[in-house]
């Protein structure tokens, strides 16, 4: 989490701008919580999201990579690169983010569902769980800036 004030109202924007279903707004907005501090991995990691649903893979990708390399430990941000290498048909890929996200966080769940999924490539079954998959890592967001915003009061 972010130490600068801006970042995080940026940041908490950006998710009340996904959670409309406003893509391009959330991307905007994670974008402005990064010039503030270019070292916020959550916001990398969420602005991804937001460029998965938009159908940016690549640039999806681009900010996975970003997040993990400030954070390699970071289960969600490998395990949401892993849901654009699937998108992309790279399912070896997909399946090493799954794996790696669950070495990281056992208890990830998604990341067991969505590891199986590749490994029996049964894509199309597969691709109603991303939605959820989208909503648990909105929820963990929420959770981290309710436990950033306590620990400043």
């Amino acid at each position: 989490m972010s130490d600068n004030y801006t970042a995080v109202k940026m940041f908490d924007e950006g998710v009340a701008a996904y959670l409309r279903g406003d893509f391009k707004a959330s991307i905007n907005l994670f974008s402005q919580a990064l010039n503030h501090d270019s070292k916020f991995a959550l916001a990398y990691s969420s602005r991804g999201a937001a460029h998965l649903k938009s159908g940016h893979t690549k640039k999806a990708i681009s900010d996975f990579d970003r997040a993990i390399r400030l954070n390699p430990n970071y289960a969600r941000a490998h395990h949401l690169r892993g849901l654009a290498y699937e998108r992309m048909g790279n399912f070896a890929g997909a399946y090493l983010n799954f794996d790696r996200a669950l070495e990281i966080d056992p208890d990830l769940a998604v990341a067991y569902r969505k590891r199986d999924c590749v490994l029996d490539k049964s894509v199309v079954d597969c691709i109603e769980i991303e939605d959820l998959e989208m909503a648990d890592h909105l929820a963990a967001m929420r959770v981290a800036l309710f436990s950033a915003d306590k620990k400043a009061a």
